[in-house]
């Protein structure tokens, strides 16, 4: 009998632990995204963002500007007429062997007849002027290609980053045709994402929304912005929170009710055209924060109207290298290896 009481008493202690730390009551009470997905602001922002890239006031105030500063600026845009791409890269503070790496391959710009330019996006630490900060410094004085803001950088800070990003670009490099938002590990071809664009322009009509037409203002030119010209194209994927209590990426029910995410393209590489970078800058001030910054554009795209593009040409993994398999990678992850990548890149660019 005492021994039925210990395995019955086991039991429910099992239960109770699966259903407490796996989330089990999170996965049951969650909300249908297909019947009630509403993220805050809690109304159609389209019109807002229409009034903003306007230049007219909007009828609702913003709820999501982040009041940090860029510490340093660049000039490369301001001279060009033409930049076909910009490379906004993504980097961690110590990362200079990834940075230097970048510097020696797809950031050297050397696509015939097209314009393309890099720079590199970064936050501070809490230290101060540490060794890392003045390394830094000497660094943005010799290649003048890094933009540093005064935020924490930190993995939950991914999207003050992004967004950070966004905002620099809305405020001093609005020409460009196309943006390519990347991590500093990944393997970028620029010539295929170049090659992928300019079929990507000709192809998505009628994706988008088709009540979302705005005109805006561009150095004095009102310019129309169709549903075709907003691209955001990336490796889709379709999926829901984690739940568990133990996982890194887990999302309480306070913090995202909903049974799935919006599609979302994942963070690591992903294109947006010129009209999407405007578009979805100006939309996240009317979108609440949210810490993963692929959900948070996941969130922003669907809240303006703006359907992602799935390309399989974009790994959010490693894929294997061989030169006939990297022929059309337009993205690969996980470049850690600084002479691996330089190395995969010749071979790719200079043959």
């Amino acid at each position: 009998m005492r021994h039925r009481k210990y395995k019955y008493f086991a039991c429910v202690s099992i239960l109770i632990y699966c259903y407490y730390y796996l989330g089990v009551s999170d996965y049951l009470y969650s909300k249908s995204f297909k019947d009630n997905f509403d993220y805050p602001l809690n109304v159609d922002i389209k019109p807002l963002v229409a009034d903003v890239l306007s230049g007219r006031t909007p009828s609702v105030a913003p709820i999501n500007y982040y009041p940090y500063r860029f510490l340093s600026n660049s000039g490369k845009c301001a001279t060009l007429h033409k930049i076909d791409l910009f490379i906004a890269v993504k980097s961690a503070m110590n990362h200079f062997g990834h940075r230097n790496a970048i510097r020696r391959t797809y950031a050297q710009n050397k696509v015939r007849g097209r314009n393309v330019q890099t720079l590199f996006f970064l936050g501070i630490d809490r230290r101060g002027k540490s060794d890392t900060q003045r390394a830094i410094e000497k660094e943005m004085a010799e290649f003048k290609d890094i933009i540093q803001m005064d935020f924490h950088d930190d993995y939950f800070n991914n999207t003050i980053k992004t967004v950070m990003t966004f905002r620099w670009l809305y405020e001093h490099c609005s020409k460009a045709d196309f943006y390519l938002f990347t991590d500093d590990d990944m393997y970028i071809s620029v010539k295929n994402l170049l090659n992928y664009v300019d079929e990507l322009k000709y192809s998505v009509k009628d994706r988008n929304d088709t009540d979302f037409e705005m005109t805006y203002t561009d150095n004095d030119v009102t310019v129309a912005t169709e549903d075709s010209n907003l691209i955001f194209a990336g490796y889709v994927f379709k999926s829901a929170p984690q739940r568990f209590r133990s996982s890194k990426w887990r999302v309480s029910l306070e913090e995202y009710p909903w049974n799935r995410w919006p599609p979302y393209v994942t963070a690591g590489a992903y294109v947006v055209s010129n009209s999407a970078m405007k578009t979805m800058y100006v939309a996240s001030l009317f979108v609440k924060h949210f810490r993963f910054d692929d959900i948070y554009l996941g969130i922003v795209a669907k809240k303006v109207g703006i359907k992602p593009t799935h390309c399989p040409m974009f790994h959010f993994y490693k894929k294997k290298y061989s030169k006939d398999a990297y022929s059309d990678v337009i993205a690969s992850h996980g470049y850690s290896d600084h002479e691996e990548l330089i190395t995969v890149w010749n071979e790719q660019n200079n043959s």
